[in-house]
This record gives C-alpha cells, sequence and structure tokens, in this order.
C-alpha cells in the first residue's frame, strides 16, 4: 500500500481531525483512548491480516513503528 493512502486510511477510519505524518506519535493525538486504539488493531486486522496485541499497541508509538509492526515491504 501507498504510504499516503495508508496515512488518509488511518486518519479516515480513526476518526482524526489532523493530518499525519510517518513521524507523528499517535499516543500523543488529542483523540487517542482505547476506542482508537481498538479501531486501529480492526483496521490493522481487516486492511493487512496483521493481529496487533495489547502489547504491540503498547510498544507502538509513532505511524513509522506502526507500519514497521505491520511490516515495511507492504508498504511503498
Amino acid at each position: 500500500m501507498n504510504t499516503e493512502k495508508f496515512l488518509e486510511l488511518l486518519k479516515e477510519e480513526l476518526e482524526l481531525e489532523s493530518d499525519l505524518q510517518t513521524s507523528t506519535n499517535l499516543k500523543e493525538l488529542d483523540e487517542w483512548d482505547s476506542m482508537v486504539a481498538m479501531l486501529l488493531i480492526g483496521l490493522v486486522s481487516n486492511e493487512f491480516d496483521v493481529n496487533l496485541t495489547g502489547d504491540d499497541i503498547n510498544s507502538i508509538t509513532t505511524v513509522q513503528s506502526l507500519m514497521e509492526k505491520i511490516g515495511a515491504e507492504r508498504f511503498e
């Protein structure tokens, strides 16, 4: 998937107000809470067939770290 498309998909699916960059710290977003974390788990599962655990969510900080957890080879 194209990185820009992924950033737009994240913004839309997680109902975020601000634009995202790969360097954006997800946990510093005003919208970040347990519901957004659950939406993120569902999004990654549906789009990439990757199951994120609670430990994964705890270790993910930036969009880039999320992309690495999904698998950097999946992104252009």
